[in-house]
């Protein structure tokens, strides 16, 4: 049992009530919450574990719950108070187990009062490591008691002797409480004496004459706890030889401390050091169980809100603190996303917590065309699959076995995310077989964290995608009004082109003017260029720092052609582009040339009007590469044999003899650039296809 891990550590009612209700108290401060939780074993354990924990301690560990819980926030607190409510409101302790709860809980908090004044009292430097020592002094009671309920409560008696409980634990379970309880704070990896403090609470004097104030203070505070306010003779003699101290001392401090933990426990409501109830303590404990019922079901009303993310977050920051609170919440901390990728039939895995392993891990994907996997069958069908049920293991797939072995656990349960009938992916949570049954019991309330997890999931997806949709408006109506300045501004420096002409005639060819007249010109003729090129300015900006966007420029050129030449020559268009194109790393100026040769050369090839179809798709694979393909389709009478055999030749055209057939010619220059391929297909009956392929390289 020693190597077992426990979680969901019982609390008494009455202080997770009292932290619950601060936690949403919007004016709570960090001393109140600290004056709760160090009240109470079980707390305190999960906040020293969570705080401990590396997605906290980067640099530093923390003994001191203040710096613990400014560390941690007040969600979190939050979270881990919830976590304890659920747990106990769906656990089976009997009005029995809860007696014995309490005098657990009464012995810690007096024995924390006690080190505490002890630790005042020899001047050790850091009194509140002190208080905490002794309130975690009995932490493996309360997990021997989270494990073994019935059995370990007949343990538990107030008046037995402390030895003989040890050796029977011993027996019946093979380990001790003090030594379960130094285990579990070794977990944390805490460079200071506490779990120390805790393995030899029980330890002789002379055989801890030489060890750490620490260990020395606890295992006094300990055997003090052990009596009320007469400490026996045998404890008197312990804390003459560990400290010097006399008896009216260890009277007084003992006095005191047990008057110090009577009214913390009174201001709870809880009874301190009882063996049985009287009326009004049963009424008591009966009225703590309908108000934690109570806040637990407040609780499932607001599931995963719990901890809402920060505003404006991004899916990392959102999936990491989902992934956070269902440590917090239910113990898991291993845990998946199998998030759906847009418009593909794939589910793509992301682990907040991969800690530099998520490229591994991305090169794991499950197709959901099929049922193939454990993952797609819990997908398509949205149920709840666990990959060690043996009606599901003929699916069980090496995809599955490997995220089973990158979560490192014996089998993983498949949960489906979904909100608003919307299938947003699958988390995958990694169990040990130990925790199947604690696991049953959380579902309930796992089942309302996802889903409020998924509706804030959909809500910033719903959020991207308007704010994409923004930016393209914003930058098209931007494109037009440029469009409109640059024609506004040839206007009239046509009609100054063509006043300078008529100038130029009037005063004849030889007169001393022409010159200055031509540098006019040539003035006005680079005006006008600059113009045109201005128009492009946004979109090269916006190429050099986000990438360029493919189906924006098709859909640009395709605007700018459609109240000109396609209207003049009477062409129908179809465009039919892909929407998971990537930003890619190419010249747009380049590529704009490309299309504006293939689409001139396209309508001038169908004199009496026909169709021109421009489509684009991604992963089109060329040579064992990913590339971007562009389509240009032409319903005209296609292109002779002769001149399909050398038609990226210059001089070689599909027009007529007017051209000077370059226009191929500069495509396929501009192509090799780019380290593209061009293809051409044509014939009379259905036209000209032109295939461009430009490399999928993507900008990091």
């Amino acid at each position: 049992m020693i190597d077992e891990k426990f979680y969901d550590l019982p609390s008494p009612p009455a202080i997770l009530i009292q932290l619950i209700d601060s936690c949403n108290d919007p004016n709570v401060s960090f001393e109140s919450l600290s004056a709760i939780i160090q009240q109470d074993a079980a707390i305190t354990s999960q906040v020293m574990a969570a705080a401990n924990s590396p997605f906290y301690r980067q640099w530093n560990e923390f003994t001191s719950l203040h710096h613990m819980l400014v560390v941690l926030g007040i969600n979190s607190v939050r979270t881990i108070a919830i976590n304890s409510a659920v747990q106990q409101y769906f656990s089976k302790l009997s009005d029995t187990i809860g007696q014995s709860l309490d005098l657990i809980w009464s012995r810690s908090l007096f024995c924390a009062f006690v080190c505490r004044s002890l630790a005042d009292l020899t001047a050790y430097k850091m009194p509140e490591e002190a208080y905490l020592a002794g309130l975690l002094h009995r932490l493996g009671q309360l997990a021997l008691l989270q494990k073994d309920a019935q059995g370990y409560q007949k343990l538990v008696d107030a008046s037995s002797e402390i030895e003989k409980q040890l050796k029977q634990e011993l027996k019946q379970y093979g380990v001790s409480y003090p030594m379960i309880g130094s285990q579990m704070i070794d977990q944390w990896q805490l460079h200071s004496f506490l779990a120390d403090a805790l393995r030899y609470q029980y330890e002789p004097a002379d055989r801890i004459l030489d060890s750490a104030p620490l260990v020395k203070l606890v295992n006094l505070g300990c055997q003090l706890a052990l009596g009320e306010t007469k400490p026996e003779e045998a404890v008197l003699a312990q804390a003459d030889n560990l400290f010097g101290l006399n008896q009216s001392v260890i009277e007084k401090l003992t006095t005191d401390s047990f008057k110090q933990a009577t009214e913390s426990a009174g201001s709870l409501g809880i009874p301190f050091l009882k063996v049985e109830l009287d009326d009004d303590d049963e009424a008591n404990s009966a009225a703590h169980k309908i108000a934690l019922a109570e806040r637990v079901e407040q609780a499932a009303l607001f599931g995963g809100s719990l901890t809402p993310p920060p505003d404006k977050a991004d899916r990392h920051t959102t999936l990491q603190q989902i992934h956070r609170d269902l440590e917090l919440l239910f113990g898991l901390k291993r845990a998946c996303f199998l998030l759906k990728a847009d418009e593909q039939a794939l589910l793509l895995p992301y682990s907040p917590a991969s800690r530099g392993r998520q490229q591994q891990l991305e090169e794991l994907s499950f197709g959901t065309e099929t049922d193939r996997s454990l993952a797609a069958l819990a997908f398509n069908k949205q149920i709840r699959i666990t990959t060690d049920d043996e009606t599901h293991q003929a699916n069980l797939t090496v995809a599955d076995q490997q995220l089973m072995g990158f979560i490192d656990s014996e089998a993983l349960c498949y949960l489906p995310l979904t909100a608003q009938q919307q299938k947003l992916g699958i988390l995958a949570i990694g169990l040990e077989r130990d925790q199947f049954p604690l696991f049953e019991t959380q579902l309930p309330m796992l089942h309302l964290f996802t889903r409020q997890a998924c509706e804030t999931l959909l809500r910033q997806q719903e959020t991207r995608k308007s704010q994409q949709q923004l930016l393209e408006d914003e930058r098209a109506t931007f494109h037009l009004e440029a469009r409109k300045v640059v024609h506004e501004a040839n206007n009239p420096l046509g009609i100054i082109n063509n006043y300078l002409h008529i100038l130029g005639m009037k005063l004849g060819e030889n007169h001393e003017a022409q010159e200055e007249l031509d540098i006019i010109k040539d003035e006005i003729n680079r005006v006008g260029k600059i113009l045109l090129r201005m128009r492009d300015i946004p979109e090269e900006l916006e190429q050099q720092e986000k990438g360029l966007d493919i189906n924006t420029l098709i859909n640009d050129l395709h605007k700018l052609f459609q109240s000109s030449l396609f209207a003049t020559h009477n062409i129908n268009t179809e465009v039919d582009l892909d929407p998971d194109i990537p930003l890619i790393t190419s010249r747009r100026g380049h590529i704009k040339q490309i299309l504006t040769n293939l689409i001139k050369n396209a309508v001038e090839a169908m004199p009496e009007g026909g169709k021109l179809s421009i489509a684009t798709r991604d992963n089109a694979y060329l040579n064992g590469k990913a590339h971007i393909e562009i389509q240009v389709v032409d319903s005209g009478p296609g292109i002779d044999a002769e001149i399909m055999d050398q038609l990226f030749l210059p001089g070689k055209s599909t027009k007529d003899n007017s051209h000077s057939g370059l226009g191929l010619a500069i495509i396929k220059s501009l192509m090799d650039e780019l380290s593209g391929v061009v293809n051409c297909t044509s014939n009379s009956s259905s036209g000209t296809r032109f295939q461009l392929f430009l490399p999928r390289s993507t900008r990091e």
